[in-house]
C-alpha cells in the first residue's frame, strides 16, 4: 500500500470520525460548540494524518481519546463530570455501532473470506462501515429531534439515503476486489461521500426551515388567540365601566319594581343587564395563551349549542405554549366534533396541578360508533377520519416528548382522555 493511499484513507476516516464526534456532542448538550473550536481540532487530525510512521503506533487509540475528552472539557468546562459522561457514551455507541453494522454489511455483500486478505479492501472497509455508522446515526438523531414535524417524507429520504451508502459500498468494494490500484476508485469514493454528506447537510438546514417554519405558524396561532383574548377583555372592561357608571340608575328601577312588588319586572330588567355581560370571558388562568385557546373552544362549543364545561385550578404553569396549544386545541376541537353531533352534545373538562404534576382530563358525549386498532382511531365511513383520530397521533408526540402519561377509554357515548404531564422545568 503506497503512503500517498495511506494518507488519504488515514485522511478520510480521521475527517469522518471527527463529524461523528461533532453531530455527537451537539445532540448531548444544550448549546453548539463554536465553529472554530471544532476547525481546530479537524486541522489536528488532519496533521495527525501525515506521518508516514507515527512512534508508539499503539497509543493511537489512547491519544485519539485523550484529544477527544481534552476538546469536550475545554467546551463544556467546568461541568467535567458531564464531558466524561458523554465520551463514555459516545466510545460506547462508536464501538458497538461500528461492530453491528460491520457484521450487518459483511453479511449482506459475503465478504468475509476476502475481508482481510488486502490492506487496500480492508481500509475502504473500514471507512465503509465509519461512514455507515455516521449517516445512521444522523438520520437517527434528526428522527428523534423533529418529532413535531415526522413525516413519511423524513422516512422516505433515509430509505434513500441509505440506499445510496450501500451502493456507494457496493461499487467501491466490487471495484477494489477487480483494480485494487485502480486510480479513478478514490476519487470516485471520495466524490460519492462528499456528495452525500452534502445531501445530509442540506437535509439538516430544510429540517431547520420547516421546524422553524412550524414554530413559527405555531406562535402565530398563539399570537392571534392572545390578541383574541385581550380585545374580548377590553370589550367586557367596557361592559363593566359602563354597567359600574349606570349602576345607580339601575338600582333606583330595580328598588321602584321592589316597592311595587313587581319581582316578574324585577327579573325581567336583571336579565336585560345580563345580557350586557354574555359575551365575557367565563375562563381566566395564569396562562394567558391557555385562556385564549379555553374561550375559543368554548364559544365555539356554544355556537354549537353544546353544554360546556370547563374548570382550571393551576398557578404556576410550566408547560410552554406550543404544547399547550397542540393539546388543548386538537382534544376540544374532536371533543367539538363529536359532542355536535348528539342530540344533546356536552363536554366537560378540567386542568389541575398536583405539586409538580398537571391533569389533564376531557370528557364528551358521542353519537357515532368508534374504532380503534393498536391505539389508532379509524373511521366507520369510507373516506372521513374518525371523530378522535383526528390529533390524537399528535397529542400522543407531544405528551411523549414531556414524558408526560395519557390514558384514553370510552363506552357507547362517551369519550375520556386524561392526560398527566410533568409540570417543572
Amino acid at each position: 500500500m503506497s503512503d500517498l493511499f495511506r494518507i488519504y484513507t488515514d485522511l478520510l476516516g480521521n475527517i469522518i470520525d471527527t463529524f461523528l464526534f461533532f453531530r455527537f456532542i451537539d445532540n448531548n448538550i444544550s448549546y453548539k460548540i463554536k465553529n472554530r473550536y471544532k476547525t481546530i481540532l479537524l486541522c489536528i487530525y488532519i496533521i495527525y494524518s501525515l506521518p508516514q510512521h507515527f512512534p508508539y503506533a499503539s497509543l493511537i487509540p489512547l491519544i485519539s481519546f485523550t484529544l477527544d475528552l481534552i476538546f469536550l472539557f475545554f467546551c463544556i468546562w467546568p461541568n467535567w463530570k458531564s464531558a466524561l459522561f458523554i465520551m463514555i457514551k459516545y466510545k460506547i455507541y462508536y464501538y458497538l455501532s461500528m461492530s453491528v453494522i460491520l457484521v450487518l454489511h459483511s453479511f449482506i455483500f459475503n465478504d468475509r473470506g476476502v475481508l482481510f486478505s488486502s490492506d487496500i479492501y480492508e481500509q475502504y472497509k473500514l471507512i465503509i462501515i465509519l461512514f455507515l455508522t455516521y449517516t445512521v446515526y444522523v438520520l437517527y438523531s434528526n428522527y428523534k429531534k423533529n418529532r413535531k414535524i415526522r413525516s413519511r417524507y423524513y422516512l422516505y429520504f433515509s430509505v434513500i439515503i441509505l440506499a445510496v451508502c450501500l451502493l456507494l459500498s457496493y461499487a467501491t468494494l466490487y471495484i477494489c476486489r477487480r483494480e485494487p490500484e485502480s486510480q479513478i476508485l478514490p476519487l470516485l469514493f471520495s466524490t460519492l461521500i462528499i456528495l452525500v454528506l452534502l445531501c445530509i447537510s442540506l437535509y439538516d438546514k430544510f429540517l431547520i426551515l420547516i421546524e422553524e417554519n412550524a414554530n413559527y405558524k405555531m406562535q402565530a396561532e398563539i399570537n392571534r388567540l392572545q390578541e383574541d383574548y385581550a380585545l374580548q377583555i377590553g370589550e367586557n372592561l367596557k361592559v363593566l365601566r359602563s354597567v359600574r357608571h349606570d349602576i345607580k340608575n339601575h338600582l333606583i328601577i330595580i328598588d321602584g319594581y321592589a316597592s311595587q312588588k313587581n319581582f316578574e319586572k324585577i327579573h325581567e330588567y336583571i336579565s336585560r343587564i345580563g345580557e350586557r355581560f354574555k359575551d365575557t370571558a367565563p375562563i381566566q388562568t395564569s396562562a394567558t395563551a391557555v385562556s385564549a385557546i379555553l374561550n375559543e373552544k368554548y364559544a365555539l362549543a356554544q355556537q354549537k349549542n353544546i353544554s360546556c364545561e370547563i374548570t382550571c385550578d393551576f398557578l404556576d404553569l410550566k408547560v410552554d405554549d406550543f404544547t399547550m396549544i397542540t393539546i388543548l386545541g386538537n382534544l376540544l376541537d374532536n371533543a367539538i366534533t363529536a359532542a355536535s353531533k348528539c342530540a344533546d352534545g356536552w363536554i366537560r373538562a378540567n386542568l389541575q396541578q398536583q405539586d409538580s404534576l398537571l391533569t389533564i382530563t376531557i370528557d364528551n358525549s358521542h353519537a357515532e360508533e368508534i374504532r380503534e386498532k393498536d391505539g389508532v382511531f379509524t373511521s366507520t365511513k369510507t373516506g372521513k377520519p374518525n371523530i378522535h383520530g383526528i390529533g390524537i397521533k399528535n397529542v400522543r408526540k407531544a405528551v411523549s416528548d414531556l414524558r408526560g402519561q395519557i390514558d384514553i377509554n370510552y363506552t357507547g357515548s362517551t369519550f375520556h382522555i386524561g392526560i398527566v404531564l410533568p409540570n417543572y422545568k
